[in-house]
């Protein structure tokens, strides 16, 4: 009899919607990684791919971390000399869920989060939610009982950089009020929301992707960007008139005056319109040759295209609009196959190992077989059908490793170029240790 066994060790379970882009099988862990060299980057007029940005951000980032370990790091005066040479990064620190800025007295809205490269990253937040400071002599444990200087340094250089005149992006990214900050970190409500007849305290972050939703006026020097949020097309035209054409030469200096330029969150104007729903303004931009997928290093299926924020917000109207503009096979790829929410696949890795202890005595060790595990999902998420294919010897098997991805898997539904959510096959891929 054939008889075969798992390695949880060694198991492999991948989408195959998310293979790497030359269409080559996943690695053993499901993952695809890039190298990301920014000397080999095409010329992008982009801060975030500007190989002289990115050095100078470096230099920056190293002369702070050896002000942070002598103890002589002034935030007011780091914070007013970064908004001087125009580096608007917040200081941040890695957790479990990403770059965050809210423990250092700062909240950005951004779908996705911040990137590495959008932030001064300066120390992380492990499993046990204690900072592991970077370098380690500013931390928690290097101050006196109480302190914290490295958290200390972050808030004021924060919040002296969001309050500076210079400062952009007050509509992405503002300061949280301390009083707020410090009631989040302790897991209680503010002093003033803890009385049961007060007035609910709004969310910060007014449950937006993109932005928060009480804009103020516009800034004196507004940019494109600043126009497009407010759908302020007179501001749009005057902006675009007075800024001379500029080329792709990957200098960052120029990238404000070009209307495919992304911010520092990689966002051209037009998204920036699309995210607010601007229709005037967006369909101004797109008069002017702005691109619906956004930058020049931009994809149509880049999260952050103007395409993509389109089909996120449901806006069918605007994403048909825009499907003139774009290559016929682009447009088809914007089709999306159901996918997993991050971190449900390592639970169900998990749940995978203990299945196969419990047949342990059916498989035993011997070469690699490799499967997959099927579903038919529909447009609300739900499993309609499961296989797994070939079948093993144990029927029992089969039948568990499907009830296991009914149980553990939750499916986002496929989506059609228009972004409707709509009905799609999806697969995994397990590989077996048998013969």
């Amino acid at each position: 009899m054939l008889r075969r066994t798992i390695a949880a060790s060694t198991l492999c379970l991948a989408a195959l919607t998310v293979a790497s882009c030359d269409g080559s099988e996943p690695s053993d862990n499901g993952e695809t990684y890039v190298q990301e060299s920014p000397a080999a980057e095409p010329a992008c007029n982009d801060p975030l791919a500007d190989p002289a940005t990115l050095e100078r951000d470096r230099l920056a980032d190293r002369a702070l971390k050896s002000l942070l370990a002598s103890g002589q790091a002034d935030p007011v005066a780091e914070a007013r000399k970064a908004a001087a040479a125009g580096d608007f990064r917040l200081v941040a620190a890695v957790t479990l869920d990403g770059i965050d800025t809210s423990e250092f007295g700062a909240q950005c809205v951004l779908a996705g989060g911040l990137s590495p490269r959008m932030a001064r990253v300066v120390t992380y937040f492990g499993d046990d939610a204690t900072a592991t400071p970077t370098p380690s002599a500013v931390g928690t444990e290097a101050a006196g009982e109480g302190e914290d200087r490295l958290g200390d340094f972050a808030r004021s250089f924060n919040q002296t950089l969001i309050a500076d005149a210079a400062y952009p992006y007050r509509d992405v990214c503002r300061a949280i009020p301390q009083a707020e900050e410090e009631a989040g970190a302790q897991g209680e409500p503010a002093e003033d929301a803890k009385d049961k007849d007060a007035a609910p305290r709004p969310k910060l972050a007014s449950g937006r992707s993109y932005g928060y939703a009480d804009l103020g006026p516009l800034p004196e020097n507004a940019t494109l960007a600043d126009a497009a949020r407010r759908g302020d097309v007179r501001a749009l035209r005057r902006i675009l008139g007075s800024a001379p054409s500029a080329e792709a030469t990957g200098d960052a200096l120029d990238a404000p005056k070009t209307i495919d330029s992304p911010d520092l969150f990689g966002m051209t104007p037009l998204a920036w319109a699309i995210a607010y729903r601007r229709e005037a303004a967006a369909r101004y931009l797109l008069s002017q040759e702005a691109s619906p997928s956004g930058a020049q290093c931009q994809a149509l299926v880049d999260r952050d295209s103007p395409m993509q924020i389109a089909r996120a917000k449901g806006w069918a109207a605007m994403v048909l609009r825009m499907k003139s503009l774009v290559p016929e096979q682009d447009y088809a790829a914007l089709a999306e196959d159901p996918a997993l929410p991050d971190g449900n696949k390592a639970a169900f890795n998990g749940e995978l190992a203990k299945l196969g202890e419990r047949y342990g005595d059916v498989f035993n060790k011997d070469v690699m077989t490799r499967h997959e595990l099927k579903f038919t999902v529909d447009p609300s998420g739900r499993i309609k059908t499961c296989s797994f294919e070939p079948r093993t010897v144990s029927p029992e098997f089969d039948a568990d490793i499907c009830k296991l991805g009914r149980d553990q898997l939750t499916w986002k539904p496929a989506r059609d170029t228009e972004g409707r959510a709509a009905s799609g096959d999806a697969k995994l891929v397990i590989r077996l240790r048998g013969s």
